[in-house]
């Protein structure tokens, strides 16, 4: 099989682990840090950094890049099949070759961060863990880091989008906040494809030997591509069979907090961008009965997405015609980098 990720050409990555803390509960409300403040000597929990810094030039800003579920940061830059020299879908490439610094996690319960009970892992303990990311970077305290950065733009796509909003929303510590893969409207299906795709991790034998509880859960084989990619076929077949050769975990107490997250407007007070395919089958509306957004143009989710963030001084989108869900890994992934570069250089440059 072909390796997953594509190469880091152009840039200087530098891969470690950063203490996090870990507050789990249901709080995902607007407020203030909570007084939050992290031990680094007694922290036990940790997230993986991947910190990649465009070669010859010193950014002042950096995008944090958040994965969504059964994922991890791999998905920010992946390996082209036909030319695995290239960087085709590599979102990490394009935001370095605009001159931006990228720093793609892997979510706590995720890839290489530790595993907590599963209980602990929910959309509060995510949040918080991304703002241990975002103050570490801006104090210069990630490996890798030249100097502290000065702005911070979270990336996320799917259930980081979400992770990605509520920090944005209760620790208002960044400068724009980019959605992927996400709406605050589901396809009537999606609830259902999701709970009936999966099972407990420990079931499966790609995970055997795993120290997992049975609250991480994963995609069954073989649906990948319905739970991700349809209705598209925009995509290279290799790519999806690398996804279920190299899957992930999911959290029910993930999945219980999504309702809410869903329904809350949220006191996001920086410049908010939602790129998506069309063919979206999650949130997008495929059929007439559908309950999910109306994805026909930018104008439509700008109109539908707007009162969920009431403090905002600017609401965009864009709509990319033929991907799914998954938006780095469909052919018109370089349009949609493009796309989000552009937006991102008019809000937030790369460099002052």
């Amino acid at each position: 099989m072909a390796a997953s990720v594509a190469p880091d050409n152009g840039r200087t990555c530098t891969t470690s682990k950063l203490p996090v803390d870990l507050r789990p509960g249901v709080v995902v409300a607007p407020g203030s840090d909570l007084g939050l403040t992290l031990d680094k000597e007694k922290s036990d929990q940790f997230v993986v950094v991947k910190l990649c810094m465009p070669e010859g030039r010193s950014p002042k800003a950096v995008q944090v890049l958040t994965h969504g579920i059964t994922y991890d940061h791999r998905y920010w830059n992946i390996a082209d099949p036909e030319n695995p020299e290239a960087d085709t879908y590599s979102w990490e490439a394009a935001a370095n070759k605009a001159g931006y610094a990228t720093a793609a996690i892997d979510r706590i319960g995720n890839g290489e961060s530790s595993h907590p009970l599963s209980t602990f892992v929910d959309i509060t303990s995510n949040a918080t863990a991304l703002h241990n990311v975002v103050q570490a970077l801006r104090a210069g305290d990630v490996e890798g880091q030249k100097a502290a950065f000065d702005e911070v733009a979270l990336v996320g796509h799917s259930y980081g989008s979400f992770t990605s909003m509520i920090e944005a929303s209760r620790f208002k510590d960044v400068d724009a906040v980019m959605l992927t893969g996400f709406t605050h409207k589901v396809n009537t299906r999606t609830p259902v494809n999701i709970e009936t795709s999966n099972s407990p991790a420990v079931l499966d034998p790609q995970f055997a030997g795993e120290p997992l509880d049975p609250g991480y859960i994963t995609p069954r084989p073989g649906t990948h591509r319905g739970l991700y990619y349809a209705p598209s076929t925009d995509v290279d077949p290799r790519i999806i069979e690398r996804d279920e050769a190299t899957k992930g975990t999911v959290t029910q107490s993930e999945l219980v907090n999504y309702p809410i997250v869903e329904n809350t407007p949220l006191q996001i007070d920086v410049p908010v961008f939602i790129i998506n395919g069309d063919k979206d089958g999650i949130f997008c509306n495929q059929e007439p009965l559908d309950l999910g957004t109306d994805c026909s143009s930018p104008e439509r989710v700008v109109e539908q997405e707007k009162p969920f963030f009431p403090e905002a001084p600017s609401v965009d989108a864009e709509v990319i015609k033929g991907p799914g869900h998954d938006l780095n890994a469909f052919y018109q992934a370089p349009e949609a980098f493009q796309a989000s570069m552009d937006w991102l250089q008019g809000k937030v440059p790369a460099d002052e």
